[in-house]
């Protein structure tokens, strides 16, 4: 995982640094003449400025402000979290280090969410403590839920410690560092080398100085793009801690043709009676291994979690 994960950050930077700027030494000619009039110029100036000005806020967003607002809401949830008891129905030990004798492990809790409906979720983290075996099948524990239910983290462990790694720190720090200097470097550069007393009217699209910005905004789209179809599965764990929950009635179960990773998309239609006794039909589409096809209920009724202030966005817990 580690591998991948240099060679994939390797990858990038080459077509988004070194890439573009030696596709414009081997096709430009050197010129002492202004490419382009002084309006498109500064049009071309401006985008570029966009493109790293977008880029800067994205990456120093990611790396530092979402961090404190994490760290900032772990401490709200400390101190005005709902507690709840959570029994262990799973462990799985992930990764043992023998040096630190600390285990990373996943469990798997089942507990009452915000309207004391039973649900369960997983949770990964380090045991510091492996020997006094807190987290083993069948224990229970505390738990603290966010009351606004507003985002990431829904819950937590009573007594988590939000603490900031100072290395990773440190590299986050030195990233965005080198970032500014590189960007700087290339204006510098690149005016100082063409600019002939004309401005910045040497500028073209395919100049590094743009398309380097525009190779990373393509990447850093793309990872946008990548993690926004998880933003459903956001949306669902939303529902999961706020939703009420009621037997639905399966009016039909087929696949909508959609696969990812050869799993089949499955659309339910169900019909069901919220909490006042008003009836409602809604549709949930669900990914499903092949495996688990023949597990999946044809007919009959299903558990669902429903939005009260919307009743067609339900979930279905159950796991197939």
């Amino acid at each position: 995982m580690k591998f991948m994960f240099i060679f994939w950050a390797v990858y990038i930077l080459f077509f988004c640094i070194p890439f573009p700027i030696f596709i414009y030494v081997m096709t430009s000619e050197t010129t002492t003449e202004p490419r382009n009039s002084l309006a498109v110029s500064y049009g071309y100036l401006g985008f570029s400025l966009a493109v790293w000005l977008y880029i800067l806020f994205y990456f120093v967003y990611h790396l530092f402000i979402r961090t404190f607002k994490e760290k900032r809401k772990i401490h709200s949830i400390l101190q005005n979290g709902i507690p709840r008891e959570a029994k262990i129905i799973d462990y799985r030990l992930l990764k043992y280090d023998p040096k630190s004798n600390i285990n990373m492990i996943q469990i798997m809790l089942s507990f009452g969410n915000l309207r004391n409906v039973q649900i369960e979720q997983k949770m990964m983290f380090h045991d510091t403590k492996p020997k006094e075996k807190r987290f083993d099948t069948g224990n229970t524990v505390k738990v603290l839920l966010n009351p606004d239910a507003s985002g990431s983290p829904y819950f937590i462990l009573a007594g988590q410690q939000a603490q900031f790694s100072s290395s990773g720190m440190m590299l986050r720090l030195i990233f965005i560092l080198l970032l500014m200097a590189y960007v700087v470097g290339l204006y510098y550069y690149f005016y100082t080398r063409e600019s002939f007393d004309f401005g910045w009217r040497f500028l073209t699209f395919m100049h590094p100085i743009i398309f380097s910005g525009v190779m990373i905004l393509i990447f850093v789209l793309i990872f946008q793009f990548i993690f926004g179809n998880f933003f459903k599965n956001k949306k669902e764990e939303h529902l999961l801690f706020t939703g009420r929950n009621a037997e639905a009635n399966i009016i039909s179960v087929s696949q909508t043709g959609l696969t990812v990773n050869d799993q089949p998309q499955i659309m339910f239609q169900v019909s069901y009676r919220d909490f006042q006794g008003k009836e409602h039909i809604a549709v949930y589409k669900k990914m499903v291994s092949l495996l688990n096809l023949s597990s999946i209920p044809k007919q009959g009724t299903v558990e669902i979690m429903y939005d009260e202030n919307d009743p067609k966005k339900i979930i279905i817990p159950r796991r197939f």
